[in-house]
């Protein structure tokens, strides 16, 4: 039987692809769409021989990547940055499908479903584990709000939805090629269904079977955005008006502490880089610490204090750091951040996590980029971290994209999350990755967020044995391909 399309048939069907593929990406959130698009830019590329095809393939996720991820072009450095990062993608995206032409169409039976989805985790995996950005374009954010679905990632970590997104790919595609087959295209669509149905009947399970426990009043804070602030910074010279700000700023943030306080909260967390001080401002992180002690010893609260010290002195890197005091007035830790320094230029941290055991639960804290980079986040895992605050600061073209991220980390690591965000989304979930309140900077007046957040730990298999999942791909790909190579090298003999 016929499988090959017409000429004009493949590309409407690559464009519409792309086009899915693009408006469930980046900025926009179109689950469905993600799982339809790479069923259509796949039978183009199986639609033609060998190399014929992948030149367009890469065409059509520098597109995507574009239309999901292509915000700014106001300037030089934009243009070049979002220009290179479109390409670089459309290259990484594209490699599948050349996997899936190559090695695919020298496999036989159902067994050739397994090519894309195991090169599309492959190369996800090295891309997560070794792009300086993190996990930036993973394929499954695009599903977030299924919750069901996610719950694989307590299992598999992210790795298993692309997995179940790329063999349904390959699986649509094998139906259609053999659709005249019966008996076997049954067995095959059984084993996926199976499968399939498995995932969403253990997210269910999960979701509907999750205990309730204790939980802590926990609330968010943005009282100034550090656009405001720097706008009057950025604007003079005049050391003294300089300081004048970031101190202002400091006591704003103290009063709104007080006032959530006094409302009931026992953990109050800040945005990113609230505390403004080192020589470049005027102002003495250890005045802004003891300060910030004095209010969690007063009003008996843990605070998520964030500091940005940033010294005139060009051989000293200026510090992006989150510092935890307990309600005796104690600083239980230190964290500076280390995600995103390539770009930032701030001091790099080492990665390792640090915790306090409160009364309620085990408090652990990140800034913003540091939560995507799931090998670093695991230790929240293995170290039992119950609640996990991390204060950040984005930008309108990655919101809410960015807090949503944060969200599967919670998931795989079966901890609460608290992601205060300046110029964002500002979300709390639980361990399940429901959420539990949320406040987007640019759509509302009052920033501040307040959440009755459980503490409890949640054990996964995630946290228990890591990137199992990967490897088991890995090694996949490595023998379905070997078995492609012999197969090749037997019809030649």
């Amino acid at each position: 039987m016929k499988t090959r399309l017409n000429k004009f048939s493949s590309l409407l069907l690559l464009l519409a692809g792309t086009l899915l593929v693009g408006f469930s990406a980046g900025r926009w959130l179109f689950p469905l769409a993600a799982w339809i698009g790479p069923v259509l830019i796949m039978r183009y590329a199986r639609d033609h021989k060998g190399w014929r095809g992948y030149p367009l393939v890469i065409v059509a996720y520098t597109l995507a990547f574009l239309i999901g991820f292509g915000t700014d072009w106001a300037s030089t450095w934009g243009l070049v940055f979002m220009s290179t990062l479109s390409i670089f993608y459309g290259l990484l995206w594209s490699l599948p499908y050349l996997a899936d032409r190559l090695a695919g169409a020298r496999l036989t039976g159902f067994a050739r479903t397994l090519v894309y989805p195991l090169a599309a985790t492959t190369l996800e995996f090295v891309n997560i584990h070794t792009n300086p950005v993190g996990d930036w374009g993973a394929t499954g954010f695009t599903q977030y709000g299924n919750l069901a679905l996610m719950q694989l990632a307590s299992v598999t970590g992210m790795i298993g939805i692309t997995f179940l997104m790329g063999w349904f790919a390959s699986v649509a595609n094998w139906a259609w090629e053999n659709r005249a087959q019966g008996g076997s295209l049954l067995r095959g669509l059984a084993t996926f269904g199976a499968v399939l149905a498995a995932v969403y009947g253990f997210g269910f399970l999960r979701l509907n079977a999750a205990p309730s426990g204790e939980t802590v009043r926990v609330a968010g804070i943005i009282a100034q955005s550090q656009s405001e602030a720097s706008k009057v910074i950025d604007a003079t010279s005049d050391l003294a008006v300089i300081r004048q700000v970031a101190v202002a700023r400091w006591e704003t943030y103290f009063a709104a502490t007080v006032r959530e306080a006094q409302a009931g909260a026992q953990v109050v967390v800040w945005d990113e880089a609230v505390g403004l001080s080192g020589t470049k401002f005027g102002a003495d992180e250890a005045e802004l610490i003891a300060r910030a002690q004095e209010v969690a010893r007063q009003n008996e609260i843990y605070l998520a204090l964030t500091v940005l010290v940033a010294d005139t002195d060009p051989g000293r890197k200026w510090e992006n750091k989150l510092l935890l005091i307990d309600p005796a007035g104690a600083v239980r830790f230190e964290h500076i951040k280390y995600g995103g320094n390539i770009m930032e230029g701030t001091l790099l941290g080492d990665g390792k996590l640090q915790t306090v055991a409160a009364p309620f639960g085990v408090l652990s804290g990140v800034i913003c980029w540091d939560a995507d980079y799931p090998a670093v986040i695991r230790q929240a895992g293995q170290n039992g971290t119950g609640l996990m605050l991390i204060p950040s600061r984005d930008r309108i073209e990655i919101d809410p994209l960015h807090s949503q991220m944060a969200v599967f980390r919670a998931i795989e690591n079966g901890m609460s999350i608290v992601r205060q965000t300046d110029l964002g989304l500002s979300i709390a979930v639980d361990p399940y990755g429901r959420v539990l309140a949320q406040t987007d900077f640019f759509g509302s007046t009052d920033r501040t967020m307040v959440a009755q957040v459980p503490t409890q730990h949640v054990a996964t298999i995630y946290t228990a044995f890591g990137r199992w999942f990967e490897w088991v791909c890995l090694i996949g790909f490595i023998i379905v391909v070997a078995r492609a190579l012999f197969a090749r090298r037997v019809e030649q003999v």
